[in-house]
Order: C-alpha cells, then sequence, then structure tokens
C-alpha cells in the first residue's frame, strides 16, 4: 500500500553542490589572520559604515564576534544605499528590524569560503538566514565562472576578496542580497536556461515567475538542461521549446510543481505518493539503499533521479532532476 506524504514541512537536509572549505587556518593555507574578529574589521573598513550601522541595529555584532568559522559577504555603502533608495527606506533605522536582520543574516555563509573555494566553479551554500519552515536555512547560488557571483544579483567588488578576520573572511560585495525565492535560483543557475526559457517565452500565457515568486510554499523539481535536450530528442518535431504545443508544455510545467508543501528530501520515504501537482497528478518516490531518490512521474516513466536537493528558498524548495517528468497523458 503506498503511503501519502503529508504537506508539513520537517528538518530539511542540505546537499551542499559546491566544494565547501572546511574551516581554514594558519595550518590550512598559510592564512595569516588578526585578533579582530569579523565585527571587528568591519569597523575598521569606511565603506562597509553603513553595514556596520546596520548590524547593530539588527542586533547581529555579537553573531560575528562568536568563535567558529564563517564568511561574512560585506554590501559597501553604494549597495546599501541604493537598497534604501529602490525599497523607499530614508535611513538604515527606516528598515524594520525583522526584515533587517534576515536580509543580513542571508549575507552571512554557514562555513568559510576563500575565493579559492569559488573561482571556476558554482553550486549552492547556507546562509544563516531563516527558511519559512522550521530551522531551515536559506541556500545562496554562487556563480565563480566569471568574478564571484551570488543569486545573480551581486559580486565581489574589485580588491574586496579576502579579507581576514579571527573567524573567518569578509568578502566586500557591491549589492545586497535579497532572500531568494525558488525563482531566483531558476533565473540565477546557468544549469536552468532552458527551463527558464519554458517558464518564460514559450508558455507567454501563464506568469510563472511570478507563479515562483509568490509567497505560498513550493515545492519544484527543476529539470537540468539536459532533461530539456532529451525531451526535445524525443520528438522529429522538436527543435526548440517553441516548437511544442504551449498548452502541453503548460501541463508539463505544474506536473514540476506540488503547492502548500516544502518537500524536503527527509520528508521522502520509500513507496511514499506526494500530495498532487498543480496538474492534477501525483509523484510516487523510490528511496535507493544508498538514499538516492527516484521519481516515478504521472505517465508511469520511472528514470528521475534527484541529483540535487534540498535547495531552499523563502517562498519553498527546489530539487534537481535529470529528466523532464510527463504527466498522465491519458486523462
Amino acid at each position: 500500500m503506498k503511503k501519502h506524504l503529508k504537506s508539513k514541512s520537517i528538518l530539511f537536509l542540505f546537499l551542499v553542490t559546491l566544494m565547501a572549505a572546511s574551516c581554514l587556518s594558519d595550518d590550512n593555507g598559510g592564512i595569516q589572520r588578526p585578533q579582530e574578529n569579523i565585527a571587528d574589521v568591519v569597523k575598521t573598513i569606511d565603506d562597509l559604515s553603513l553595514l556596520e550601522s546596520a548590524l547593530e541595529r539588527a542586533d547581529l555584532v555579537s553573531n560575528l564576534e562568536e568563535l567558529g568559522s564563517f564568511t561574512l559577504l560585506a554590501p559597501n555603502n553604494a549597495a546599501l544605499t541604493a537598497f534604501l533608495e529602490d525599497n523607499d527606506f530614508t535611513d538604515i533605522d527606516a528598515i524594520p528590524i525583522d526584515v533587517l536582520r534576515q536580509v543580513l543574516l542571508n549575507h552571512v555563509l554557514v562555513g568559510e569560503f576563500r575565493s579559492t573555494n569559488l573561482i571556476g566553479i558554482s553550486g549552492y551554500v547556507r546562509t544563516f538566514a531563516e527558511a519559512p519552515v522550521a530551522e531551515n536555512r536559506m541556500s545562496m547560488y554562487v556563480d565563480g565562472t566569471d568574478g564571484i557571483g551570488f543569486n545573480n544579483v551581486a559580486k565581489v567588488a574589485p580588491g574586496g576578496r579576502d579579507i581576514a578576520a579571527s573567524n573567518g573572511s569578509i568578502h566586500i560585495v557591491d549589492g545586497v542580497i535579497g532572500l531568494p525565492t525558488l525563482a531566483t535560483f531558476v533565473l540565477a543557475d546557468s544549469n536552468f536556461r532552458e527551463l527558464e526559457t519554458a517558464l518564460t517565452s514559450a508558455t507567454p500565457t501563464v506568469d510563472y515567475i511570478t507563479v515562483l515568486s509568490d509567497t505560498g510554499l513550493l515545492t519544484l523539481f527543476a529539470p537540468l538542461d539536459t532533461a530539456f535536450d532529451a525531451l526535445l530528442s524525443s520528438n522529429p518535431d522538436w527543435n526548440s521549446l517553441d516548437d511544442i504545443d504551449e498548452d502541453l508544455l503548460n501541463s508539463v510545467l505544474a506536473h514540476h510543481v506540488i503547492g502548500g508543501a516544502n518537500i524536503v528530501s527527509t520528508d521522502i520515504e520509500d513507496n511514499e505518493e506526494s500530495p498532487a501537482t498543480l496538474e492534477g497528478d501525483t509523484l510516487t518516490f523510490t528511496v535507493t539503499g544508498n538514499n538516492v531518490i527516484l521519481i516515478t512521474d504521472g505517465s508511469g516513466n520511472t528514470d528521475t533521479t534527484i541529483t540535487a536537493a534540498d535547495i531552499q528558498g523563502s517562498n519553498g524548495v527546489l530539487h534537481v532532476i535529470n529528466r523532464v517528468m510527463i504527466p498522465n497523458t491519458e486523462n
């Protein structure tokens, strides 16, 4: 008998697809560290004076004084000034404290990441910002293939890399990195260019980016570009996603989203059936002996694998999959 997943969310198991740096020290990489912690180092940099004020207002100074291994992505004064103007705040004191606190926590990475750990690769790390479900933490997409960028909204500023502190490293960034939505990850991650096309120009009658940016919880199974390549190869009349009937493509895309749920990998047990997707069909999960999660889609295909799990946004969770799932075409 199949068991049915509940729509409530529990703790997630975060899979970091980016090579994470272990705790770096003078004995690991030859880093010369000052005695000052991250909070103290921020106070010594003139271009971080607005950040210093923001940290004090959000009562986060003591957090950055703690022992541990952290990475602070420090917005410079120009970045914070633009953030104030874009959001119609007169100054730092005008930002609601709970909003300010979570935005700032989204700039503190779990673990220390020097530039050498980031350049030339891309993937996901965790921040200390709170996710919409208890005890989860937000994810961030890092792209080190053209400078070092974060969620496609900020980059490490020239001369701003690898400022050492006693409890981690600081990278000065040229933008404020807001809390990500599922749409943020789709638009930022270079592995989702075909998915982006499917959600935008190939389906103009539905505003999927707005759907994936709304506040309601969603679980998104996101096919890689190679998955869409395989889909196009399955029909000789399909040379691009624009060749697929829009109603059909809408049904396929809706089959990849479960509404009202933040289903993480630890929610899933072998032979479980999901809540209905937005298309209407359910998915069935198989968990192998080495904890690989396979998905049977609405049409009965069993060859979909979750290749990266638990990428957490402010409005839900994203799992990367290697196939485009097809709904039941007979109902």
